[in-house]
């Protein structure tokens, strides 16, 4: 994609957007962002703005103007490379939350509400959202949500939030060329408004600058179990046999400071012959390993660790920053030195 000075874009790998201010180099753009700093990132971690998309309520015309963060579609290409064989798509998850984020950072809990949904997974969502109203449904919200996308569903003002006692979410996902078919969501959630009058329910999160209050609506894993035949998994349990691990995980300290211990999280690091796992495995394995050398650290008084992850489609630091903040709530991470690890390695400040 060409870029040049003053066009508006958004972070591939990172929440929020901004303006090229200048280019540093044919690779490097420098980007003045939301909170007015100047950072240099990849052109190829840009994604240009371009053009809105649409959601619609129960308005008159029953549609309002809405927003979407799109994700590169040569980023989604390389993934979907990656995740297919024989040309099928082997996700077996789908993650969508519901998000509410005050307007009025500084006053949370008198503020209007702005409501979002944010579709976390490589899949496409058909959407409806309703609420209950004197026995009956009265539509929100609907739409056509992309893959790894959020949407801006509109606003509910103050005092309006005691209407919305219940809300019922209809999610189906699908996607383009061969994949396994995922059950539709179908959800009701008791919003109890009491609750959004207290300030410690807007947190600190991974999808906005701002506190927002995240819902999962899919915290109960939608699976394939129900479309997988028994000879397939026979034929998954017999290829896990010869999976065999590496005798040593990488981590060592940083030539460049001792006092920095570096755990290299890349799957082909950890262990051998891991073609056969499936991509939700492969998280699940670099997270045990990160959870495991993070502990050890914290025991033998490691000041920092640099917990390198790569680029890819931001799902594993994503993760560790998930886990850091709900295990480790005392220890603060950022992200490690552009100049020594590029985009692709957070950092943990132990002591």
């Amino acid at each position: 994609m060409n870029f040049k000075k003053g066009d508006q874009v958004k972070f591939l790998n990172d929440v929020g957007q901004g303006t090229i201010v200048r280019f540093q180099d044919k690779n490097l753009a420098v980007v003045l962002n939301e909170d007015d700093f100047e950072v240099p990132v990849l052109m190829s971690e840009l994604l240009k703005i371009e053009g809105d998309y649409s959601s619609s309520n129960n308005t008159e015309n029953n549609s309002s103007d809405t927003s979407e963060t799109a994700i590169s579609k040569n980023v989604i290409a390389q993934e979907n490379e990656n995740l297919e064989e024989d040309g099928l798509n082997t996700d077996s998850k789908a993650s969508v939350f519901f998000a509410i984020v005050p307007k009025n950072q500084k006053d949370l809990i008198n503020s209007d509400l702005d409501i979002y949904l944010i579709n976390d997974s490589n899949f496409r969502a058909l959407y409806t959202i309703s609420k209950l109203e004197n026995e009956f449904q009265s539509l929100f919200a609907y739409g056509n949500l992309e893959d790894n996308t959020k949407v801006h569903l509109g606003i509910i003002k103050r005092d309006e939030l005691n209407d919305f006692e219940e809300i019922n979410f209809q999610v189906m996902f699908f996607r383009k060329g061969n994949y396994y078919l995922l059950n539709p969501l179908n959800k009701k959630w008791n919003v109890k408004p009491a609750r959004f009058y207290k300030q410690n329910t807007f947190t600190e999160n991974d999808f906005f600058h701002e506190k927002a209050y995240i819902y999962e609506l899919t915290a109960d894993e939608i699976n394939l179990s129900d479309h997988i035949s028994d000879s397939d998994i026979e034929k998954s349990k017999k290829e896990k046999e010869y999976i065999e691990p590496k005798k040593q995980f990488k981590s060592s300290k940083s030539g460049k400071n001792p006092e920095i211990e570096e755990v290299d999280l890349h799957i082909q690091e950890l262990i051998n012959n891991h073609e056969s796992l499936s991509n939700t495995e492969i998280l699940e394995i670099q997270i045990s390993r990160f959870v495991t050398a993070l502990d050890g650290g914290v025991i033998e008084g490691t000041k920092r660790m640099v917990f390198i992850h790569g680029i890819g489609n931001g799902r594993l630091k994503r993760e560790i920053a998930k886990t850091l903040d709900r295990k480790y709530p005392k220890l603060k991470y950022q992200d490690a030195s552009f100049k020594e690890y590029g985009y692709g390695a957070t950092m943990v400040i132990i002591k």
